[in-house]
């Protein structure tokens, strides 16, 4: 387990303690411990793995051993909580086995929770939602801050090197930095890539459950997800995505043909653009008219725009 990641980042106290627990998970025999009495943690793991992989292992258990070892910390009640070994745990369970080796540590979920990013988050058979989700996470971990704070503190660092933020406060330039940092480590990404990325937490929930469940790219889900407003087209194309195994290419021209024509089939707003650039027009005006000429412009659209609606009225547009 590489915890180089969380080098510069946490404290000497929580960085002594994670090598203290590595070390354990290297030296201390494991014990075998009732499958029943381990919970899950609190945070993001893993959404989906297919069953296939499982049963994989579980042949593979039962024709060799277990490799190695669960990793599990022990609870105040007895329990305890996973750490390691998500997918050991469930191949145990196929097989109908109650117990399983563990190694048990005593350590405080802040330690736990290190452990299991550290190792998630470097996992390279992540689909690319529950890679996004582990970086969220260590993120969450060393800020101390919860996914959407993290959200929106990228976002604005991202739009303060972009130019569209004026300025940021000393802590908040130094968190950058720290996310920055971490993204390199943890993916070799940067930031611009993460900010990317997080489309995928908008994405509609039937892609979601695609990439869960059959490792679509990120850059596959949001091609998807442009036909999010025509759902029932949007369903048959994932069907076909499914069962044929269609490129991106193949699946980039289905979507331009969609679009196309429903595009099509839409009546044009021939006043689309001239009341885009009205509304401009008013914007910028408005920035520079003194507050009495203010009044006077305001009574005057409001005047053609009472005219405008009493039209649509007539109509049955209103």
């Amino acid at each position: 387990m590489d915890t180089g990641i969380f080098e510069d980042v946490l404290s000497t106290v929580q960085s002594k303690k994670i090598k203290k627990a590595v070390q354990t998970i290297q030296e201390v025999e494991p014990q075998e411990i009732e499958i029943s009495k381990i919970k899950d943690p609190r945070f993001h793991d893993r959404s989906y793995v297919n069953p296939e992989r499982i049963v994989a292992l579980a042949e593979n258990i039962k024709a060799y051993g277990l490799a190695q070892p669960i990793v599990v910390r022990r609870l105040a009640d007895g329990s305890y909580e996973r750490i390691i070994g998500y997918i050991r745990i469930k191949a145990f369970e196929y097989l109908k086995k109650d117990r399983i080796p563990a190694v048990i540590l005593d350590v405080d979920e802040e330690t736990a929770l290190a452990l299991m990013i550290s190792e998630n988050a470097q996992r390279e058979d992540l689909n690319d939602y529950d890679k996004l989700m582990s970086h969220l996470d260590y993120l969450s971990f060393v800020l101390k801050k919860d996914r959407e704070e993290v959200i929106r503190l990228a976002r604005k660092i991202f739009n303060y090197i972009s130019g569209n933020v004026k300025e940021l406060t000393e802590e908040e330039k130094m968190e950058g930095q720290v996310i920055e940092k971490t993204l390199r480590r943890l993916s070799g990404t940067n930031l611009r890539t993460f900010i990317e990325r997080l489309k995928i937490l908008s994405v509609h929930p039937s892609i979601k459950e695609a990439i869960r469940k059959h490792g679509w790219s990120y850059s596959l889900a949001v091609e998807v997800n442009k036909l999010r407003h025509l759902p029932d087209k949007m369903e048959k194309l994932i069907q076909e995505i499914v069962e044929k195994g269609l490129s991106k290419s193949q699946v980039q021209e289905k979507v331009r043909e969609i679009l196309g024509e429903d595009a099509e089939r839409r009546i044009k707003n021939p006043f689309k653009d001239s009341l885009m650039e009205i509304n401009r027009k008013i914007s910028r005006l408005y920035r520079k008219l003194p507050p009495e000429e203010k009044k006077k412009v305001e009574k005057a659209v409001e005047k053609k725009l009472q005219e405008i609606n009493r039209i649509l009225e007539k109509y049955g547009g209103a």
